[in-house]
């Protein structure tokens, strides 16, 4: 079984402003046919539907600006509308930003790049109890991710330092937790006392 934690995200992790915009189908124009429908919902999103909406959106940041804040140390989710039925989010990633390696059981994800590039890296669980990757997507601008329950990946912002990722995503019901997994880590082989450390501390790699 792969080693598995469970993260909540709480109110540390998202916009000052938790409720997001009471008005966002007005505020929003561009968004105003997503956000009516998901405001419309009594239940569990139909995944195809969420990645058929995003699908058709011609958005940019200038569209939804005010909920584009970028966090220092870490990628930022903005919620713009919510409800127990569903979650609307801009999420703002500098250079080196990334999720944990996750995944998104009982819950309906789709994601939408608007600015830059992002990097998916997809895994599967190994008999090791670790994860290991199978594959990755370079996510241009209007791509569009639909990550099945069982889906386990980062999202990651491998652009150039300066270089801005903002995408748009949808979760149904609204995510509190997630299912956090562990890829392979080393700092080196063990050694003799008198064998030199090949691994400079300064390149040890990160985990």
């Amino acid at each position: 079984m792969a080693t598995t934690t469970s993260t909540t995200l709480g109110s540390a992790a998202t916009s000052p402003c938790i409720k997001g915009y009471p008005d966002a189908a007005t505020r929003f124009p561009k968004l105003a046919e997503v956000v009516m429908y998901l405001q419309g919902l009594n239940g569990r999103a139909d995944l195809s539907v969420l990645a058929e909406m995003l699908g058709r959106l011609d958005v940019k940041r200038e569209d939804f600006s005010c909920a584009c804040t970028f966090g220092s140390k870490a990628y930022r989710r903005n919620t713009i509308a919510a409800s127990p039925w569903f979650e609307l989010l801009a999420l703002t990633w500098r250079s080196g930003h990334c999720t944990p390696i996750h995944d998104h059981t009982g819950v309906s994800c789709a994601f939408r790049v608007v600015e830059g590039s992002g990097t998916e890296i997809r895994f599967e669980k190994t008999p090791s109890g670790l994860v290991c990757p199978v594959g990755t997507t370079l996510m241009k601008p209007g791509y569009v991710c639909a990550a099945e329950e069982n889906d386990i990946h980062q999202v990651a912002n491998m652009q150039a330092p300066g270089t801005d990722l903002i995408t748009l995503h949808i979760y149904s019901p609204r995510i509190t937790k997630m299912n956090v997994y562990t890829f392979a880590c080393s700092e080196g082989a063990e050694r003799d006392d008198a064998e030199p450390n090949v691994y400079g501390a300064e390149r040890l790699p990160e985990c």
